[in-house]
């Protein structure tokens, strides 16, 4: 189970909507966070090497995200996304959307991630347990109806059963033949649920809007205390290889001057540097890789609200967050000069100036007044609006206000 975590991030501003500094992500523009590209990459090498199926989750408002999560589904040759490989597209998508989960810090954003991991988890461990139940309890038939309605739902891989005519020897064909007993049927039920517990969990170094770099890591904390195991993660992945068997985890990453190279086992967690190359995965491996790969590609995205991932609401979002983040800041905007005692500009904030049936601004304090008609800047002059830019506006904006004394010596 490959699950690559991906964020929407906004494309070219930031709006802050209160003094916490929570994000009005509805009314952006978003983009793929570009961070996560590496994830997407690193993702589809380990489905080439060990199979599965690539799960990407994502938090934040659905109408948004759907069309990030759209373009992750297509195939291409050249994805924008993987430009340097071809890319077979997301096997399954799934937003965790809900307004409970608005405002969140980057302890309240892994802690629903980790619930929604869980939940999914737990969604393929009880599909399995309701196989092994059939099988042991009911007839041949009965057991490769049940085993066929969930292979379609997308919960059980080829190997245990399939429709492909390449695939003639999987667990429940050999069942239907007579070749096997319920007894080997259930083994090799009970090796793929061990199988399940070796997921992998994949996302960006950082993301564009944070830059923390505190999401993945606390993200593999949380559902280590949810499943009561312990997921190791390792930050800053720039290089790293995966066992076909599923048995470890060679990471290589750079702290300073530093090259670190670490052995985890599975299930664990990858935050991906930006510096990372995909591997080519071994021939070898392939035949095996697609043995344990997923019938489907889920072509619409899974919604799911705080109820149905059994999050606490008292974890989730602003109420939930222990961080409070101070204002934000417009970005995108062309950089711009200013002189002291030569340069007029905006004393206060304006919202917007009509004059002579043109409407002009919104402006902040601290704009140079560009562009404008002599007349109105000269009434905005006489109102105190706007003035030349002073030491003290100079100070303000670089020191934040702190007053600066000199004092005789």
């Amino acid at each position: 189970m490959i699950i690559c975590l991906v964020k929407g991030v906004p494309a070219k501003t930031t709006q802050v909507v209160t003094v916490s500094g929570v994000l009005r992500r509805e009314e952006m523009e978003l983009v793929l966070n570009p961070h996560d590209v590496k994830a997407v990459e690193a993702a589809y090498y380990v489905k080439k090497t060990v199979g599965g199926k690539i799960v990407a989750m994502t938090m934040g408002p659905e109408p948004k995200l759907v069309p990030i999560m759209a373009d992750l589904m297509e195939p291409r040759e050249e994805s924008k996304y993987v430009p340097r490989i071809s890319f077979e597209g997301f096997d399954e998508r799934i937003i965790l959307s809900d307004r409970r989960m608005a405002g969140a810090d980057t302890w309240a954003t892994s802690y629903t991630l980790a619930c929604g991991i869980k939940r999914y988890l737990q969604n393929h461990f009880e599909a399995v347990d309701r196989l092994r139940e059939v099988v042991e309890k009911a007839s041949v038939t009965e057991s490769l109806k049940v085993a066929e309605e969930l292979y379609e739902q997308n919960y059980l891989p080829h190997h245990i059963y399939s429709k492909l005519p390449s695939v003639k020897d999987s667990v429940f064909s050999r069942y239907a033949r007579g070749e096997v007993g319920k007894e080997e049927v259930l083994a090799e039920l009970e090796k793929y649920r061990t199988r399940l517990s070796k997921f992998i969990i994949l996302t960006g170094m950082k993301t564009s809007d944070g830059e923390t770099g505190n999401v993945g890591p606390q993200t593999a904390e949380a559902l280590s205390q949810m499943l009561g195991v312990t997921i190791p993660s390792i930050a800053f992945t720039r290089d790293f290889e995966i066992s076909p068997e599923l048995d470890h985890v060679m990471a290589e990453r750079r702290i300073g001057r530093v090259i670190q190279r670490m052995r985890t086992v599975l299930p664990c967690l990858l935050t991906i540097d930006h510096h990372y190359e995909s591997r080519t995965p071994p021939a070898s491996s392939q035949r095996k890789a697609r043995a344990h790969s997923y019938p489907h590609r889920i072509d619409k995205p899974l919604v799911w609200n705080a109820d149905y991932i059994n999050a606490d609401p008292s974890k989730l979002g602003l109420m939930g967050s222990p961080t409070i983040v101070g204002p934000g800041y417009e970005i995108g905007k062309p950089p711009t000069q200013k002189f002291v005692g030569e340069t007029l500009v905006f004393k206060k904030d304006v919202e917007k100036l009509e004059w002579n049936g043109k409407t002009y601004g919104p402006f902040k304090k601290g704009d140079p007044v560009n562009n404008l008609p002599k007349e109105l800047v000269d009434s905005l002059t006489a109102q105190k609006v706007v003035d030349v830019f002073t030491l003290e506006d100079l100070v303000e904006e670089v020191f934040g206000g702190v007053k600066v004394v000199a004092r005789a010596v």
